[in-house]
Protein backbone atom coordinates (compact mmCIF):
# COMPACT_ATOMS: atom_id res chain seq x y z
CA UNK A 1 0.00 0.00 0.00
CA UNK A 2 1.52 3.18 -1.35
CA UNK A 3 2.20 5.78 1.77
CA UNK A 4 4.20 8.74 -0.23
CA UNK A 5 3.18 10.20 -3.84
CA UNK A 6 4.75 12.65 -6.25
CA UNK A 7 4.04 15.90 -6.74
CA UNK A 8 5.77 18.29 -9.48
CA UNK A 9 7.59 21.07 -7.24
CA UNK A 10 6.65 24.47 -7.06
CA UNK A 11 8.10 27.05 -5.31
CA UNK A 12 5.58 27.34 -2.17
CA UNK A 13 6.40 23.94 -1.66
CA UNK A 14 10.54 24.38 -2.23
CA UNK A 15 10.33 27.22 0.27
CA UNK A 16 8.97 24.74 3.15
CA UNK A 17 12.35 22.32 3.63
CA UNK A 18 13.07 25.50 5.98
CA UNK A 19 10.45 23.53 8.53
CA UNK A 20 12.65 20.29 8.16
CA UNK A 21 15.00 18.54 10.92
CA UNK A 22 18.68 19.24 9.63
CA UNK A 23 21.07 16.18 9.43
CA UNK A 24 23.60 16.06 13.20
CA UNK A 25 26.31 13.61 11.14
CA UNK A 26 28.85 16.15 9.62
CA UNK A 27 28.93 14.54 5.97
CA UNK A 28 25.76 15.16 5.30
CA UNK A 29 25.51 19.15 6.09
CA UNK A 30 25.34 19.69 2.52
CA UNK A 31 21.28 18.32 2.72
CA UNK A 32 20.47 20.59 5.17
CA UNK A 33 18.05 23.03 3.50
CA UNK A 34 16.30 24.70 7.00
CA UNK A 35 18.39 27.63 7.20
CA UNK A 36 18.13 28.92 3.15
CA UNK A 37 17.48 32.34 2.89
CA UNK A 38 14.97 33.16 0.47
CA UNK A 39 17.04 34.19 -2.12
CA UNK A 40 18.80 30.84 -1.53
CA UNK A 41 15.54 28.47 -1.86
CA UNK A 42 14.49 30.74 -4.92
CA UNK A 43 18.94 29.77 -6.50
CA UNK A 44 17.28 26.01 -5.47
CA UNK A 45 14.36 25.86 -7.04
CA UNK A 46 15.87 27.88 -10.34
CA UNK A 47 18.36 25.33 -10.45
CA UNK A 48 15.88 21.92 -10.26
CA UNK A 49 13.37 23.48 -12.52
CA UNK A 50 15.31 23.51 -16.06
CA UNK A 51 14.30 21.98 -18.95
CA UNK A 52 16.88 18.95 -18.55
CA UNK A 53 15.38 18.16 -14.88
CA UNK A 54 11.83 16.92 -13.38
CA UNK A 55 11.76 17.12 -10.30
CA UNK A 56 9.33 16.23 -7.83
CA UNK A 57 8.20 16.89 -3.72
CA UNK A 58 7.74 13.82 -2.15
CA UNK A 59 4.54 13.75 0.30
CA UNK A 60 2.87 11.76 2.56
CA UNK A 61 -0.24 10.55 1.63
CA UNK A 62 -2.27 10.66 5.18
CA UNK A 63 -1.28 14.05 5.61
CA UNK A 64 0.28 15.95 2.84
CA UNK A 65 3.41 16.57 4.80
CA UNK A 66 6.63 17.32 2.16
CA UNK A 67 8.88 14.92 3.15
CA UNK A 68 11.61 14.78 0.54
CA UNK A 69 12.45 15.68 -2.97
CA UNK A 70 13.49 13.51 -6.38
CA UNK A 71 13.94 14.27 -9.60
CA UNK A 72 15.78 13.12 -12.69
CA UNK A 73 18.67 15.90 -14.09
CA UNK A 74 21.01 15.56 -16.60
CA UNK A 75 18.24 14.28 -19.03
CA UNK A 76 19.72 13.34 -22.29
CA UNK A 77 16.30 12.93 -25.05
CA UNK A 78 19.20 11.41 -27.46
CA UNK A 79 20.36 8.93 -25.55
CA UNK A 80 17.13 8.67 -23.18
CA UNK A 81 19.30 8.75 -19.93
CA UNK A 82 19.39 10.48 -16.79
CA UNK A 83 20.66 10.78 -13.42
CA UNK A 84 18.44 10.97 -10.22
CA UNK A 85 18.91 12.88 -7.21
CA UNK A 86 17.18 12.56 -4.06
CA UNK A 87 16.84 13.98 -0.73
CA UNK A 88 14.44 13.82 2.44
CA UNK A 89 14.04 15.51 5.63
CA UNK A 90 16.34 13.46 7.92
CA UNK A 91 13.14 13.42 10.11
CA UNK A 92 11.90 10.41 7.51
CA UNK A 93 14.86 8.19 6.32
CA UNK A 94 15.16 4.97 7.29
CA UNK A 95 11.73 4.21 7.43
CA UNK A 96 11.31 2.93 3.57
CA UNK A 97 10.14 6.19 1.96
CA UNK A 98 13.16 6.48 0.12
CA UNK A 99 12.92 3.55 -1.59
CA UNK A 100 9.37 3.65 -2.03
CA UNK A 101 10.12 7.36 -3.82
CA UNK A 102 12.67 5.80 -5.67
CA UNK A 103 10.51 3.00 -7.54
CA UNK A 104 7.45 5.76 -8.25
CA UNK A 105 10.59 7.99 -10.35
CA UNK A 106 11.94 4.86 -12.39
CA UNK A 107 7.99 4.06 -13.15
CA UNK A 108 8.11 7.59 -14.37
CA UNK A 109 11.23 7.82 -15.65
CA UNK A 110 10.66 4.83 -18.05
CA UNK A 111 7.18 4.87 -18.88
CA UNK A 112 6.07 9.11 -19.00
CA UNK A 113 9.68 9.65 -20.14
CA UNK A 114 10.83 7.00 -22.01
CA UNK A 115 14.18 6.83 -20.44
CA UNK A 116 16.29 3.62 -21.45
CA UNK A 117 18.80 4.24 -18.39
CA UNK A 118 18.97 6.02 -15.00
CA UNK A 119 22.44 6.27 -12.80
CA UNK A 120 23.55 8.34 -9.80
CA UNK A 121 26.13 9.21 -7.56
CA UNK A 122 26.48 8.08 -3.90
CA UNK A 123 28.87 8.78 -1.41
CA UNK A 124 30.34 5.12 0.13
CA UNK A 125 29.99 6.19 3.60
CA UNK A 126 26.01 6.82 2.53
CA UNK A 127 25.03 3.25 3.54
CA UNK A 128 21.44 3.58 3.96
CA UNK A 129 20.99 5.58 0.55
CA UNK A 130 23.38 2.52 -1.08
CA UNK A 131 20.90 -0.13 0.35
CA UNK A 132 17.86 1.62 -0.84
CA UNK A 133 19.38 2.11 -4.60
CA UNK A 134 20.56 -1.77 -4.28
CA UNK A 135 16.86 -2.67 -3.12
CA UNK A 136 15.03 -1.12 -6.24
CA UNK A 137 17.70 -2.44 -8.85
CA UNK A 138 20.81 -0.34 -9.00
CA UNK A 139 24.08 -2.05 -10.11
CA UNK A 140 27.26 -0.46 -9.50
CA UNK A 141 29.17 0.28 -12.75
CA UNK A 142 32.19 3.09 -11.59
CA UNK A 143 33.67 3.97 -8.99
CA UNK A 144 36.00 7.56 -8.37
CA UNK A 145 36.99 10.27 -6.10
CA UNK A 146 35.71 14.04 -5.32
CA UNK A 147 36.58 16.88 -3.24
CA UNK A 148 34.42 16.85 -0.14
CA UNK A 149 32.56 19.89 0.54
CA UNK A 150 33.22 19.67 4.32
CA UNK A 151 36.80 19.95 4.96
CA UNK A 152 36.52 19.72 8.68
CA UNK A 153 35.68 15.66 9.24
CA UNK A 154 37.06 13.18 11.07
CA UNK A 155 38.56 11.65 7.72
CA UNK A 156 37.63 7.89 8.02
CA UNK A 157 39.92 5.88 5.25
CA UNK A 158 37.04 3.72 4.23
CA UNK A 159 35.19 6.63 3.01
CA UNK A 160 37.48 9.29 2.41
CA UNK A 161 40.93 9.81 0.84
CA UNK A 162 43.66 12.43 1.29
CA UNK A 163 44.97 14.06 -2.02
CA UNK A 164 47.38 16.92 -1.21
CA UNK A 165 46.01 18.19 1.87
CA UNK A 166 42.19 17.58 0.69
CA UNK A 167 39.83 14.99 1.70
CA UNK A 168 38.10 13.33 -1.06
CA UNK A 169 35.12 10.92 -0.99
CA UNK A 170 35.09 7.80 -2.38
CA UNK A 171 32.19 7.89 -4.98
CA UNK A 172 30.20 4.79 -6.70
CA UNK A 173 28.51 4.89 -9.60
CA UNK A 174 25.09 3.30 -10.18
CA UNK A 175 22.25 2.36 -13.01
CA UNK A 176 19.56 0.40 -13.86
CA UNK A 177 18.04 0.04 -17.19
CA UNK A 178 14.56 0.09 -18.14
CA UNK A 179 14.80 -3.55 -19.08
CA UNK A 180 16.51 -4.34 -15.88
CA UNK A 181 14.09 -2.64 -13.56
CA UNK A 182 11.13 -4.21 -15.42
CA UNK A 183 13.02 -7.68 -15.14
CA UNK A 184 12.50 -8.11 -19.26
Amino acid sequence: MPRIYLQKMNMATAKLVREWTDFNDPRLIGYNYAKLSDFEIKLWYGSITTPRRKYFAVKKLDDDRFIGFIGLKQINPITRRAKLGIVFDSAYVSMGYGTEAIKLLLDKAFSDYKLREVSLEVNLFNERAYRAYRKCGFKQVDSSTEVFENQNIDMDERYFVDKSGLIYSKILTMMITKDDYYGL
